[in-house]
């Protein structure tokens, strides 16, 4: 798997300057004590099956007052928070049951316990490719441990910044939207890791415990907020979930992660109403137990435990949310309306150093949107160059790939090569579907 982006500071380098901030924090008295909150009962234990709606799956663990998301794409595994100290071996099964062996991608959005607490379990049960953290400073001992076990184990450890495009799969787009680079003052909620996470049409939000500064930044930013699903930012609190920050996401569906009588009042009443102003159907944890989202791409469905130990239905229709449908995409090669419209295979100047002036120019000439996930583009030997994430082309839209670095937007795209691909004389750009059936090919100057 190819590594996350690096900041000047990540590695196991970050995690002692961490450890001695920490240290230094305590010993100044200028930092809270960890505080483990208790499991206040009152939620079930089952897990619900795969179904066959598609290639994803994403797990809204019922792990009482905390936080714990699975989200399995193909053989891959990430795994967004892990509950409390007292949930650590229920997420572990949890994940047995699921077929884990092992995360991908583990992601501690912010250092309180209710979110790390049961990482330790999670670290002595499964092997672990990469952490994301929010890079906080933190002086509770869990969160010290947390950094040790890291450290200790040599795994890939990497600070959170807006940008972030962490890379399991072509067909499964990831996007770091906050922490900003410059965070929110030393408040652990609002610098949570939140992530963008878009298979196909269906895009999922979560939020960690950012609270409404953060919401009010995201809002501000050139990002793409709209999403389908959302995960709900601290448990519900009134602190989270503002009316003009809902109004951007534009959701169908909200997941509050909480625990049954929580005496912190989660979900508020305010954030509720909300969310019923707004129109979003609501699923919690506390009531629904384990919330299961399936999605193929271009459509998801909703499966829950609701408390009946273990016998699992779809998404009420009382509900109105059984056959929530996205946008629909075209998929099938025969049908398929994008065209390559320009190339550019000779860069102005020293192509060495000029990478983003070489690039390819694609336009949908349909009147659907179409996904390009898994599809190619090579050159004349044949050698596979690029392939797609899970990129939407909209009708009449087009979208440019470059080859060196950059931004991934919604008209650009990066191959992320550090020398030149293609030959400049003679060159051919062939671009293929996820099945190897090419679609289109172009020579050097041919444009249209």
């Amino acid at each position: 798997m190819a590594p996350l982006p690096q900041r000047p500071d990540n590695g196991h380098a970050a995690i002692t300057v961490f450890l001695l901030l920490l240290i230094a924090c305590a010993l100044t008295g200028g930092c809270l004590d960890s505080i483990t909150i208790p499991d206040f009962g009152g939620f079930t234990h089952p897990i619900p099956p795969q179904g066959s709606e598609g290639n994803l799956r994403v797990y809204f663990l019922d792990v009482g007052q905390g936080d714990s998301s699975v989200i399995l794409f193909g053989n891959k595994t990430i795994l967004i928070d892990a509950g409390e100290i007292d949930m650590g071996d229920r997420v572990v099964d949890d994940l047995r049951q699921l077929g884990v062996t092992r995360i991908d991608l583990l992601v501690a959005t912010h250092p309180h316990s209710d979110h790390i607490g049961g990482m330790e379990n999670v670290f002595d049960a499964f092997s672990v490719g990469e952490v994301l953290d929010s890079g906080m400073p933190h002086t509770s001992p869990l969160y010290e441990k947390f950094l040790e076990t890291i450290d200790e184990r040599n795994i890939q450890y990497t600070i959170a910044e807006q940008g972030q495009t962490p890379n399991l799969d072509p067909a499964l787009r990831i996007l770091v939207l906050s922490p900003p680079e410059k965070r929110f003052g030393d408040d652990l909620n609002e610098n949570s890791v939140v992530l963008h996470i878009s298979y196909g049409t269906v895009d999922f939000l979560f939020m960690g415990d950012a609270g409404k500064e953060a919401e009010g930044a995201l809002a501000k930013t050139g990002y793409a907020l709209d999403a389908e699903i959302v995960k709900i930012g601290h448990h519900g609190s009134s602190s989270s979930t503002g009316a003009a920050f809902l109004s951007r996401v534009h959701p169908e569906v909200a997941v509050i992660s909480l625990g049954a009588g929580n005496p912190y009042g989660h979900p508020h009443a305010g954030t509720l109403a909300a969310l019923k102003d707004a129109g979003v159907t609501v699923y919690r944890t506390d009531r629904d137990g384990t919330i299961l989202i399936n999605s193929d791409g271009s459509s998801y469905s909703i499966k829950t435990a609701q408390g009946t130990g273990g016998v699992f239905t779809q998404t009420p229709s009382a509900r109105q949310t059984t056959s929530l449908t996205a946008t629909p995409v075209i998929t099938h090669a025969a049908t398929l309306p994008v065209r390559i419209c320009a190339t550019q295979f000779n860069a102005p100047g020293d192509d060495r150093v000029n990478l983003n002036g070489e690039y390819i120019v694609l336009a949908n000439q349909g009147d659907d949107p179409v996904l390009l996930a898994g599809w190619t583009l090579s050159d004349k030997s044949g050698s596979a160059l690029y392939t797609f994430p899970a990129f939407i082309l909209l009708p009449d839209a087009s979208v440019t790939v470059y080859t060196g670095a950059g931004s991934i937007n919604d008209t650009a795209l990066f191959m992320e090569k550090t020398v030149p691909v293609w030959g400049n004389n003679g060159d051919e750009a062939v671009l293929k579907d996820a099945q190897g059936s090419v679609i289109d090919r172009k020579t050097e100057g041919a444009q249209g």
